[in-house]
């Protein structure tokens, strides 16, 4: 990746993985040309996590600990909107040095390194002669259902200097549990009340603070499987010391300190084990310190990391290979296991997890496992099964999730939802043959106390939802109701809704449809000419002959409306076709793979794409040529009004693999986030993780994500580009 700059610059570990190191200096802040300040944290963070556990390490040394295994929370919530509440700081010869905040000795390059890998975050220190230095570390999950919901705190203290050193070393968790979705609503409004119940077993060397719910309303959840939107079985927060510490709590604070003189050249080790657990009994906490023995000082959980990630061997590109093990070990730490569903999926990430608290969108869910099935498969699978307990047994796939197990469509009626479902399960089925999953009988839902249904009759279901209720529309085409992809239609197009829901159709929805089932029909015709598939041939050949006769008539519909235009439109919306002659992005990607479409056709359609919306673009198409949406909180150029998209440029580069692969993969290249810190290196969303959405060059915000809203205090961790990047890069090289 790039090399050293003001933000920071990229090496490699004692394990040979990818390591940021971070030399600016806190806050954050960046000013553009024109005097405007940029709107970004000031506070960097980086994500720690597996499946069970989710950490914002920030570069101050602040840190977030968050759950989603029931509903999005935080274990201990700061004062301010997405913040968590820690502290560390040691006493040297009777004066205080605080190690985490912005005041802290981690907010300066002069006094602090700070280096962040797989799966840990790492500072350290140099005082008056006394080395510190402090390592969280999360290991990875090996299994779709089990993993450790704690991590390792690491100090290591080594007296350089030639006179004795009298410290104290403290370290502490300010335990405040508060429901993401609920985070801004007064304390005195919220529906549900925290206590909080300390206890210390100093035999066991444990500490920690049990936490318990309580409502006025006794049906918001009467047991724990109850589906509810709000969670009243909260986990209980811990500390474990492993090595020097003792550890106490008091009021909502669990605590570990140590004191003593270091002689010159001595050294000495402090290790705990703090995280959360929601079975409030002790045999879950052994199972947890058991599963973290594999910690090792020199390399922490590296080894295990390395076992669990794909390696890239192959690849002769260093940077890229660092990059793409990179990518997978955010999918990997953003992958968030479900305790209603008994499953894993791999959330949005950003506004919609981290701030608003809510899992959203079913779409999103779908784009993050695509480069699952290349590497992890298991994975892959589990994101089948938890959204199709998402799905209902009339193939209505619920869009968002929030609470435990509370999933809906709130004001939204999107028509994309099941075409994203057919995009994964084909990707699945072509990579993995695992054709045995269409047997799996799976609960629809809400799950409790519903029948269970074969795999192969949620795909019938799924595919006769988007037949039959999304529908078509008067031209043939794929029906848009109040949104596909961009949902943003939905707010800044001032129309009556029933009009667009009624009348609307979508270019995008209708090339994805075709795309996607020239694919998917070919597998389900071999499949049911398989011996063990005998008893589900006849339901194959109907479903397959089905979509046949679906697909035939939206790509007739599809080529009749194309005629001998060069570029399809966008969508007919409200009585007015868009896209007549200002090109919006999505459906390029899509229409470039439809097979009917000739090889000449295809390259006169890049060509016009490279005119009108790749042009004086550093990343990639933009969404929109010439932006036409007016509205005051969608700048034209950002957003779905003209920003650059990972989920809109994949599919570009995906169909570009067979039409001119040195095209794509110049295109793959432009995506990287290699490519995106070189073009844009004051911004620190540009190197390690990035907004699914980023500012184009129509705007002088070009290069970072959304500025019409404030993004001063949002975690700007999305698995969109993550997703993608390695998507593309596995498409690119399969054969």
């Amino acid at each position: 990746m790039n090399s050293e700059n003001k933000i920071g610059y990229w090496k490699t570990d004692s394990c040979d993985l990818p390591v940021f190191e971070y030399t600016g200096d806190l806050p954050y802040n960046h000013f553009l040309s024109n005097g405007t300040k940029v709107k970004l944290p000031y506070d960097p963070w980086f994500l720690l996590g597996n499946y069970q556990i989710t950490i914002f390490a920030h570069v101050s040394g602040e840190y977030e600990l968050i759950s989603g295994q029931r509903t999005w929370a935080r274990l201990n919530q700061g004062e301010k909107l997405n913040s968590g509440k820690n502290t560390a700081k040691i006493i040297i010869d009777g004066k205080e040095f605080s190690l985490v905040g912005m005041d802290s000795l981690s907010a300066k390059s002069s006094t602090s390194k700070r280096s962040f890998g797989i799966g840990y975050a790492e500072y350290t220190y140099l005082i008056n002669g006394l080395k510190i230095n402090r390592k969280l570390s999360v290991k990875p999950s090996f299994d779709v259902r089990n993993g450790s919901s704690a991590l390792v705190l690491d100090v290591f203290l080594e007296n350089q200097s030639d006179k004795p050193i009298n410290f104290e070393y403290f370290e502490s968790i300010f335990v405040n549990y508060k429901e993401i979705q609920y985070q801004n609503i007064n304390k005195n409004q919220l529906k549900v009340k925290y206590t909080y119940e300390n206890y210390t077993e100093r035999e066991q060397s444990l500490a920690g603070i049990k936490i318990y719910a309580t409502s006025e309303d006794s049906l918001l959840a009467k047991d724990r499987t109850q589906i509810s939107l709000f969670d009243l079985f909260p986990p209980e927060i811990f500390m474990k010391s492993l090595e020097n510490f003792e550890v106490k709590s008091e009021d909502q604070e669990i605590s570990g300190n140590k004191k003593g003189i270091l002689a010159p050249n001595e050294n000495i080790s402090l290790k705990m084990i703090f995280g959360f657990s929601f079975e409030q009994n002790f045999s879950n906490k052994v199972y947890i310190f058991n599963d973290l023995k594999t910690y090792n000082s020199e390399k922490g959980f590296l080894t295990d990391w390395k076992k669990n990630l794909p390696s890239f061997e192959s690849e002769k590109d260093i940077e890229l290979k660092n990059e793409l093990i990179w990518h997978a070990y955010n999918l990997e730490a953003m992958a968030t296991y479900s305790e209603f569903y008994n499953e894993t999926k791999i959330p949005q990430g950003t506004i919609y997890d981290y701030s608003w608290g809510i899992h959203a969108s079913a779409r999103d869910n779908f784009q993050h496992a695509l480069p699952l099935v290349y590497y992890n498969p298991k994975l892959a699978k589990s994101v089948i099964k938890y959204m199709l307990q998402r799905t209902t047994a009339f193939g209505d796939i619920r869009l968002i999730e929030k609470g435990v197990g509370y999933a809906e469509h709130e004001r939204y009626f999107t028509s994309d939802q099941q075409l994203y479902f057919l995009l994964f399960f084909t990707e699945y089925l072509r990579v993995t043959k695992d054709y045995e999953i269409l047997k799996e009988k799976i609960a629809p839902y809400p799950v409790l106390n519903q029948n269970k249904m074969t795999v192969l009759k949620f795909l019938e279901q799924i595919f006769v939802f988007l037949r039959d209720t999304v529908n078509v529309g008067s031209h043939g085409l794929v029906r848009l109701l109040n949104s596909d992809w961009n949902d943003t239609v939905y707010y800044v197009l001032k129309v009556p809704f029933s009009t667009v829901v009624l009348d609307g159709e979508s270019h995008m929805n209708s090339a994805m449809a075709i795309s996607i089932l020239q694919r998917l029909i070919p597998i389900l015709d071999q499949i049911k000419e398989l011996k063990k598939f005998c008893d589900e041939a006849y339901d194959l050949k109907l479903l397959s002959q089905s979509m046949s006769t679906y697909r035939k008539s939206i790509l007739n519909a599809f080529l009749k409306d194309l005629g001998t235009r060069t570029f399809p439109r966008r969508m007919y919306f409200a009585g007015k076709a868009y896209g007549e002659d200002n090109m919006f992005l999505e459906p390029q990607g899509f229409t470039l793979q439809i097979e009917e479409i000739s090889h000449s056709q295809k390259i006169s359609l890049y060509n016009e794409m490279k005119k009108r919306v790749y042009n004086g673009e550093k990343l990639g198409a933009r969404e929109q040529e010439n932006p036409e949406f007016d509205d005051p909180h969608y700048d034209k150029g950002s957003r779905e009004n003209g920003g650059f998209w990972y989920a809109l440029n994949g599919p570009v580069i995906v169909a570009m693999k067979d039409i001119d692969k040195k095209e794509a993969k110049k295109l793959f290249e432009n995506i990287t986030f290699n490519k995106y810190a070189k073009a844009f290196p004051d911004y620190w969303t540009s190197y390690w993780s990035a907004a699914d959405n980023i500012e184009s060059s129509l705007i002088p915000e070009e290069g970072l994500p959304d500025q019409s809203e404030s993004y001063s205090d949002i975690p700007i961790y999305c698995a969109h580009p993550h997703a993608w990047i390695l998507y593309c890069y596995y498409k690119l090289n399969d054969n």
